[in-house]
């Protein structure tokens, strides 16, 4: 049996407590007591499974969970490590187990205000349990072998078309490589244009994973302000004349949620054109917007071909696929299939074929559709329970868009001490201050779209209140 799986061993299928939750404490106490440090590689979710005698997408979940928290990081094909260099994971405060938590299963509530998880309750289960089977059926000797380093041609030739209709991005099949979540694109452009020891210029506040990735690699990263226009292109100039590449999120600004003005994309775009920079367009969550029309992407107006488009399933179907996509430019399509095809990190082709199936047969627009009104009426429960109850400690963030909101603490409390009280109770929000070296920023990251009633929102927002000392 793998040396980490003994940290398993004391599963209890009596318990009320699902499994891979229960996995997911097993894996905290581990690294609270220091028997997991940083960096340590776990077991992957098939080898997991095996030993543990339980459905691989249930160490999926288990893994997707901590993932969520910051917890673990998936680097593709080398593995899921432990990630606690930034977490507010305390040794002195290790996880409860069953005997001295009433009702785990009931305190279970990390979805719940967790920002970038989609709506678990109303993902079409029996939908994509009929297609797996579909798919598992026709499986043919020729998909046996396959072994298409840029991904299931099918599946690349779907997402032309979606991103064509949708998202106003004018390519082809070719042009699409399928990675392993957004963190996989990420690695395979450090690879592909010798990022590391070079700048990269990105926006702070801006996306905490992303930076760690790319600092953990070696990549000098510049950050660049942000006002309510998105990225502030004249400032990023300043501080670095010639990034290698600049990475932005220009349909929701990550984390604050505005999207970057017509005038700097323009000039954003001419930037890249003059200097020959790369720019990484992170279009995480462009389909979720509820007021006005949804905006092009930016690499739909990019005439020079310096935008590499990235998108992920991760957010409009679940997390636990790890199944994400770029748009490349045509001249680093053969640099990108080159380095893809060493590593070979896309996902298992039965996966492709089941997420082909979903969008070639409608499910995967009628699930964006009713997505987006689900989303818009649960974000406006969620703000309004927030202003109601704890409008006298935190001031929502009028955006309306994307899977989360950001809310400003309006006192001298320290939203990474009101994240951690939280926390401590099963949730999962997010610190502000922890995306960005803004030291005037002050708040909080929740989602909204696990906030099944008004019910919920209350009970959850009325617990948040109790984790502030004083309003402001």
């Amino acid at each position: 049996m793998n040396d980490k799986s003994k940290y398993f061993l004391t599963l209890d299928n009596i318990s009320a407590e699902p499994i891979h939750i229960q996995i997911s404490h097993r894996i905290k106490r581990a690294i609270s007591d220091g028997s997991l440090e940083h960096g340590e590689r776990l077991p992957s979710t098939r080898v997991l499974a095996s030993e543990l005698s339980v459905a691989r997408g249930t160490v999926e979940n288990a893994y997707a969970l901590l993932m969520g928290e910051g917890l673990l990081i998936s680097k593709g094909q080398a593995g899921t490590f432990i990630n606690i260099s930034s977490n507010s994971l305390e040794k002195s405060k290790p996880v409860p187990d069953k005997h001295s938590v009433k009702n785990t299963a009931q305190q279970e509530r990390s979805f719940l205000f967790q920002p970038g998880c989609p709506a678990y309750d109303v993902f079409p289960r029996k939908t994509w349990s009929r297609l797996v089977t579909s798919q598992a059926r026709k499986q043919s000797v020729t998909a046996l072998s396959h072994r298409d380093a840029m991904g299931y041609l099918p599946l690349r030739q779907a997402l032309a078309s979606y991103l064509r209709l949708s998202r106003g991005v004018n390519c082809e099949a070719e042009q699409i490589i399928i990675t392993m979540g957004y963190q996989g694109a990420l690695d395979l452009l450090i690879r592909c244009l010798s990022l590391s020891g070079r700048e990269v210029c990105m926006e702070d506040p801006g996306y905490l994973f992303a930076s760690q990735l790319l600092r953990a690699a070696g990549v000098n990263i510049v950050p660049a302000p942000v006002d309510e226009h998105g990225l502030d292109i004249n400032k990023a100039m300043a501080l670095t004349p010639n990034p290698s590449l600049t990475i932005v999120t220009p349909s929701h600004q990550s984390p604050l949620g505005m999207s970057l003005s017509p005038e700097r994309r323009v000039a954003l775009l001419e930037w890249a054109k003059t200097t020959g920079m790369w720019v990484l367009e992170d279009d995480y969550d462009g389909e979720f917007r509820y007021s006005g029309y949804p905006l092009p992407a930016l690499k739909s107006l990019d005439e020079a071909e310096r935008v590499i488009y990235a998108g992920s399933f991760s957010k409009t179907l679940f997390p636990a696929l790890r199944l994400g996509y770029m748009v490349l430019p045509t001249s680093l399509v053969d640099i990108a299939e080159k380095y893809a095809s060493l590593s070979y990190q896309s996902l298992p082709l039965a996966t492709q074929q089941v997420v082909t199936a979903f969008m070639a047969e409608g499910y995967f627009a009628l699930h964006l559709k009713k997505m987006r009104a689900l989303y818009a009426e649960r974000r406006e429960i969620t703000a309004d329970t927030l202003t109601n109850i704890l409008g006298d400690y935190l001031q929502v963030s009028s955006y309306k868009n994307g899977m989360h909101l950001v809310t400003n603490i309006l006192s001298d409390e320290q939203d990474k001490d009101v994240a951690e009280r939280f926390n401590r109770q099963g949730f999962g929000i997010q610190a502000l201050s922890d995306w960005t070296t803004n030291v005037n920023e002050n708040g909080l990251i929740m989602g909204f779209t696990n906030i099944s009633s008004k019910m919920a929102a209350e009970k959850t927002a009325k617990q948040l209140r109790q984790c502030f000392t004083h309003p402001g």
